[in-house]
């Protein structure tokens, strides 16, 4: 059970904007280039570059950490032992391993199509999209689990992938959580995930082993995890300046990414009770929410195929035209997915269950 209504709440509420937050990490980039030669080279303006880091590499960098730490906390409610161990790696079964496996089957049929089409082939690139009728046995294995290229052929379920491995992991974690030493362990992750160089799939990693290991604390030490909300909003106004410098100077070292990140997790956590508060938001914000592993799982590759449609069609160049399509086409994917959710939940809810885990995914059963 959760220590309180409210942290229950804050995590209902959250789960949609939070992936809003993926799909405009996801959309950040301006150039698109496609198979058959061409490609579009959106020049920016300094102030379309500022609010474009601002929001995808800012506030929306907010989510995978905060997702990890929750996912974390969630799986040692409750407490631990065997038969708990047991009963959750059964559900995760359902929740994580069959929705991963199906979307990315659904991906490489996606791709295996645009191989046989022409037309489609400009609109089918990826990490692995050459010659796939030809790949051998580790080729396969490779695009199942991208251990490689640090992706799975649906790049976004490195999330699942990581949380996956995390959980076969859990008793391990247990075990140096449940010690005296356990914050020297906390700290030497913290220390990892904070000065870690190196490519973004280094930094996914840093990200998965910190931010869930930090979850798993504060449930397995039933620490108060509404704390901070008494300092939330210095801590948010300390989030905010941090934000505005960094997006104004985006080639600062990566080490203030990360302090970024440090106050902006408790900032938006501190920003959600205020929708709690709000009976309009908290029951809209909630509703979105069943959505919301069906917009993560659903938005690649149809983002990228969103994206090189509308930079082909309206060739932007001006700085307005840059901007409107990197705010419309996240918004507009989001809104189409939401509603097909909700068409699938009507027509096929079996179905919608068995390919996002549905049926499972209650928070409280999760404990």
């Amino acid at each position: 059970m959760f220590r309180d209504d409210s942290t229950s709440s804050r995590i209902e509420i959250l789960r949609f904007p939070l992936i809003v937050g993926v799909v405009f990490i996801h959309n950040y980039d301006t150039t698109v280039r496609l198979t058959d030669g061409s490609f579009g080279l959106a020049q920016n303006g300094v102030w379309v570059d500022f609010i474009r880091f601002f929001i995808s590499q800012g506030v929306a960098r907010v989510a995978v950490p905060l997702f990890f730490l929750i996912s974390g906390y969630l799986f040692f409610l409750g407490g631990w032992s065997r038969d708990k161990y047991a009963s959750k790696l059964k559900r995760r079964f359902h929740t994580l391993l069959i929705p991963y496996l199906f979307w990315n089957l659904v991906v490489l049929a996606y791709h295996l199509v645009g191989e046989e089409i022409p037309q489609a082939k400009a609109y089918a690139t990826g990490l692995y999209m050459q010659d796939i009728h030809s790949f051998s046995l580790f080729h396969n294995i490779n695009a199942w689990f991208g251990i490689t290229a640090g992706y799975p052929v649906s790049i976004q379920f490195w999330f699942i992938r990581d949380l996956m491995a995390l959980i076969l992991l859990s008793p391990l974690i247990h075990f140096l959580l449940a010690r005296k030493p356990a914050l020297l362990f906390l700290c030497i992750l913290f220390g990892i995930w904070l000065f870690l160089p190196g490519d973004e799939v280094w930094q996914n990693t840093a990200d998965a082993l910190f931010c869930f290991c930090l979850g798993s604390y504060l449930s397995q030490t039933e620490k108060n995890v509404l704390y901070l909300d008494k300092s939330g909003f210095w801590i948010s106004a300390i989030f905010l300046g941090l934000l505005i410098l960094n997006s104004a100077f985006p080639d600062s070292p990566f080490v203030l990414r990360k302090v970024v990140i440090i106050f902006g997790v408790p900032s938006v956590w501190w920003l959600a009770g205020f929708a709690d508060r709000n009976d309009k938001w908290k029951s809209w914000l909630t509703g979105l929410g069943s959505a919301s592993f069906f917009v993560f799982a659903a938005h690649e590759p149809l983002l990228t195929i969103f994206r090189k449609l509308s930079y082909k069609l309206f060739a932007p160049t001006s700085g307005a035209a840059i901007l409107a399509l990197y705010l419309l086409i996240p918004i507009c994917l989001v809104t189409l997915l939401v509603a097909l959710h909700r068409c699938l939940l009507k027509t096929m809810p079996s179905f919608l269950g068995f390919i996002t885990g549905s049926s499972y995914r209650s928070y409280r059963q999760r404990a």
